[in-house]
């Protein structure tokens, strides 16, 4: 498999993804890495009517993802990897993805998070989870559109953590 982008995107496959990194990293197909949307026909169904023909699509497990990660079923493909938390990401790692940086997109403001930056809010979880991520020596870029300039995640987790532990 050609793994062109792994990005987290609580969202999945929405318009950023198809008019924006289909065409900038040239992906000939998506893979949505999620439990919950390998289970749910309805779900998958409303995925595949949102990507472009020609575009090629599966949402399978995270542990299917993670078996084909490294086979060479996909090896003709040009692979965009979308999963919607960090957990998920960090759960592809651990089962042996190999990759140098992951794509942190979007990750909406709710009442459980908060924004660290444009696009990017999360909660202690998330936190944990990233810096778990980043401990394995991959780079976390949070890019919501190509063109956008990349930005380290790393030090703005430290930053929200110091103000974590403020008291309130």
């Amino acid at each position: 498999m050609s793994v062109i982008l792994l990005r987290i995107d609580d969202r999945l496959v929405h318009g950023q993804v198809v008019e924006g990194w289909l065409r900038s990293i040239r992906a000939t197909m998506i893979v949505v890495a999620s439990d919950s949307v390998a289970a749910d026909e309805t779900q998958k169904a409303l995925y595949y009517l949102a990507v472009p023909q020609g575009i090629k699509l599966e949402c399978l497990s995270v542990k299917d993802v993670a078996r084909f990660w490294s086979s060479d079923e996909w090896n003709k493909e040009n692979v965009l990897v979308l999963v919607s938390s960090p957990q998920e990401a960090l759960a592809l790692v651990q089962a042996g993805a190999v990759l140098e940086s992951i794509n942190v997109g979007g990750m909406h403001y709710n009442e459980k998070r908060i924004q660290i930056l444009k696009a990017v809010s999360l909660n202690d979880n998330d936190i944990v989870t990233l810096r778990a991520i980043s401990d394995r020596g991959i780079a976390l870029e949070a890019r919501p559109l190509p063109l956008d300039e990349p930005v380290d995640v790393v030090p703005f987790l430290e930053r929200w953590q110091n103000m974590s532990e403020q008291p309130r």
